[in-house]
């Protein structure tokens, strides 16, 4: 099942969870966030449904040459989302 999804923006990785979460659920998930680095946040979905955003900095610009390598930057989302989404399926 597919719990986080993840895309590049503005120098960060940007992980959301793809599905909506009470806030006690949702909070849990924020404390994996933040424990795996993230600056994270809760956001209001719906009613009384929650998401959980987080952003993980990286060093690289696509404009900037030399800055920094993109096959690192697809490591480090793999890797960050593999664990994530571990995490998440168990709560």
């Amino acid at each position: 099942m597919k719990n986080i999804e993840c895309h590049y923006k503005d120098g960060s990785l940007v992980f959301c969870t793809t599905n909506s979460y009470t806030y006690a659920t949702a909070h849990k998930i924020l404390d994996v966030f933040n424990f795996m680095g993230l600056v994270s946040r809760i956001r209001l979905k719906s009613g009384q449904s929650f998401n959980v955003i987080g952003r993980l900095p990286v060093n690289y610009d696509p404009f900037i040459p030399d800055q920094g390598n993109w096959n690192e930057v697809v490591s480090q989302l793999v890797e960050t989302k593999q664990a994530l989404e571990k995490e998440v399926c168990s709560i």
